[in-house]
């Protein structure tokens, strides 16, 4: 762990007790309980250590300090400093390089050739495929029998982007692709991973280079075939085929690290929205999502309200830096912003734990108040398909009839990652099952306070 944070560091800023080596491990494994039971009741920041006086690793709180965070790219780095280290010199060498970690004029050279796929004409290709995508799933199938709408979700989201970014029809090889680019950076997640770091068959670095490899060599031979054809509609195509004003162009190790981006940033995180909007709406009995701007308002207020990234992807502070009149934060410090704790702000949200979709009806609050994307220049890049293709799933489901929600019990984890699951299935049934009695329960009334939508 030593490349992600040095507990040597020293900032004269309280925090909670404890060792930081322990505490930045508890925070890392689940950052939405230690945000808002250690840090959110004692600690209002703007800078606030995860141990208190040390500067390893800390949280910035408030619209100002988020402003900072988001803004001075040039202090507040995207991580790229030997987390996912991949030997050097190999053809899938670059698999954990993605614009969502490139700093500097690397990320904005590769954020321009990235912006066709998300172009209005594309957009308008992923709506189409979405529409198509549902047709095939249980909420458009009917009948009694009860699913899991998490693991239906799942189904769709990994459909939609096979579709839609590799232009792949989502059969039992793909899928399996899919699974494989998904499952890369969940292995990180096991120190085992990088304790060893030596590429042997019986180490599980070995293993995992291996596994890396694999997936690169399928998408590798998927990229060349689509620079080989006539330009397509989906969004590997428009990669293939795109050059900036000087002729520049990705190569086919960016696309597949970019590929690889996509599927980790994108796949559970937008299947997850779509299950804890489609939680909220149903655990609310007398909501009525009528029109596009009332469910506008529903997706909103759930991703405020539950959202599936609680807390920021880390960036590294290149320089002593002080924010928003706090003690300054160390050079070397690992800094997170929490959307989990912005979100549940009284002062921009009054009564927060309080699913009120009216919030959102002709109000804008600010981008640093709220913000399951990120903000600026760092805004997520799937920002807008991952918005066109929750909207455009969750109207399919409740034009054909809302289903009956019948498990009330919702635990709320960090499951994957970044990414917010519910511990156990959520079951729901179109057909005439009888519905769940009793309001939602489960640790995600942490988060939702009171079941009754209030407008």
């Amino acid at each position: 762990m030593a490349k992600m944070f040095d507990t040597a560091l020293r900032i004269d800023a309280a925090g909670p007790a404890g060792n930081p080596i322990i505490n930045n491990l508890r925070f890392l494994r689940h950052p939405a309980w230690y945000a808002l039971d250690r840090i959110a009741p004692e600690f209002p920041g703007p800078v606030v250590p995860l141990t208190g006086r040390n500067g390893s690793v800390v949280l910035l709180r408030g619209e100002e300090a988020v402003r900072q965070y988001f803004t001075d790219n040039d202090t507040f780095h995207r991580l790229s400093d030997g987390v996912f280290t991949l030997p050097e010199g190999r053809p899938w060498s670059l698999m954990f390089d993605a614009v969502i970690t490139f700093n500097g004029e690397r990320h904005r050279r590769s954020r321009k050739l990235l912006m066709p796929i998300v172009h209005k004409s594309a957009m308008e290709h992923y709506a189409v495929v979405f529409a198509g995508t549902f047709k095939r799933t249980r909420f458009a199938a009917g009948g009694d029998e009860p699913f899991d709408m998490a693991a239906e979700f799942l189904d769709i989201t990994r459909a939609n982007m096979l579709t839609c970014l590799l232009g792949l029809e989502p059969d039992e090889e793909n899928v399996a692709l899919a699974y494989a680019v998904s499952r890369l950076l969940q292995s990180t997640l096991n120190p085992m991973v990088f304790m060893y770091q030596k590429e042997r068959d019986w180490t599980p670095y070995g293993r995992w280079t291996r596994q890396v490899a694999a997936v690169y060599e399928r998408l590798a031979e998927i990229i060349e075939r689509r620079r080989a054809e006539e330009p397509r509609r989906d969004a590997l195509s428009i990669l293939c085929h795109t050059t900036d004003e000087n002729g520049d162009s990705l190569t086919t190790p960016e696309i597949a690290g970019e590929l690889h981006g996509m599927f980790a940033a994108g796949f559970e995180t937008t299947a997850m929205s779509m299950t804890w909007a489609l939680l909220t709406i149903l655990g609310t009995p007398d909501l009525e999502v009528s029109d596009e701007e009332q469910l506008d308002a529903v997706v909103k207020e759930s991703q405020r309200l539950i959202p599936t990234v609680p807390l920021s992807l880390p960036r590294r502070v290149t320089r002593e830096i002080e924010v928003d009149g706090a003690p300054p934060i160390p050079r070397g410090a690992l800094a997170f912003t929490a959307p989990l704790l912005e979100h549940h702000d009284p002062a921009a949200f009054p009564d927060p734990g309080v699913f009120r979709p009216s919030r959102w009806i002709g109000a804008r609050p600010s981008p640093y108040a709220f913000l399951p994307y990120g903000v600026g220049q760092r805004r997520c890049l799937g920002a807008s398909f991952a918005d066109l293709q929750i909207r455009t799933t969750l109207a399919l489901i409740l034009a054909a009839g809302k289903p009956r929600l019948l498990t009330t019990e919702v635990d709320y984890r960090i499951k994957s990652g970044a990414t917010a699951f519910p511990k156990k299935p959520i079951m729901v049934s179109t057909g005439s099952h009888p519905a769940a009695a009793g309001p939602i329960t489960g640790t995600v009334t942490k988060l939702w306070k009171r079941s009754p939508a209030t407008g």
